[in-house]
């Protein structure tokens, strides 16, 4: 079992190293994990008892590849509601600057529809103060917008990458325990085999003959022997 257990524990590392972001997207790492553990299994020929512990550990694996789509879609889903949020509150400054930009356009437009000098002067000055607040707001505004948009991509970014990090290194936790896991499966197969085989070893231990017992010689009567001359 040893050529199958390497087999194992090298899918679990190329498993544990190569989970990245989109792994919807990939063509499934577990996937060809599966593959190599099976072709394993079948090329070598498993006993029913271990085919039993490749089954577990194939569906525990199985199940640690759904936890690991389904934490990488919650990043996701997390992320695209931070965007989401931060989208709101910079079209809520947008639309303020473009409120303000309006109201300076219809100060100019008031001033300018004025014919008389006299009266267009006194427009001019009047609003003039106005405008100049106005548009350095607006200028301030859109460089701190612009500014926040850089800032809240690179915040998303970092945060979604670190919350996929986090996953994958569970994931590799999780599979090697798996593995681990298995590979106790195969000892605890091993070691009972082991404890019938010693029982048997026992049990043809040759036993002892039992020594001949020589049958005592018939004791002679005096009255039996017969009278010499």
């Amino acid at each position: 079992m040893q050529l199958f257990t390497r087999v194992i524990l090298l899918a679990v590392t190329v498993f544990g190293v190569s989970a990245v972001p989109h792994l919807a997207e990939d063509i499934g790492l577990e996937q060809v994990l599966f593959r190599m553990v099976l072709g394993e299994a079948e090329g070598r020929g498993l006993t029913p008892a271990a085919q039993t512990c490749a089954n577990i550990y194939l569906n525990t694996t199985q199940k640690n590849g759904d936890k690991l789509a389904n934490a990488t879609n919650a990043c996701e889903e997390a992320a695209n509601r931070t965007n989401v949020a931060y989208t709101q509150t910079s079209n809520s400054t947008i639309n303020q600057i473009r409120q303000q930009l309006l109201t300076l356009e219809q100060n100019l437009q008031l001033c300018r529809n004025e014919t008389d000098s006299a009266v267009f002067l006194n427009c001019t000055v009047s609003t003039f103060d106005k405008n100049l607040q106005l548009l350095d707001t607006s200028n301030s505004q859109a460089y701190r917008a612009q500014s926040q948009f850089v800032s809240n991509a690179t915040q998303v970014n970092a945060e979604k990458s670190n919350c996929i990090s986090s996953a994958v290194s569970e994931a590799k936790v999780q599979s090697i325990q798996a593995a681990n896991d298995f590979n106790s499966c195969l000892d605890k197969i091993a070691a009972q085999r082991e404890v019938p085989q010693q029982m048997e070893q026992q049990q043809v231990k040759p036993s002892q003959a039992p020594k001949e017992q020589v049958p005592p010689m018939p004791q002679l009567m005096f009255e039996d022997l017969p009278l010499s001359n």
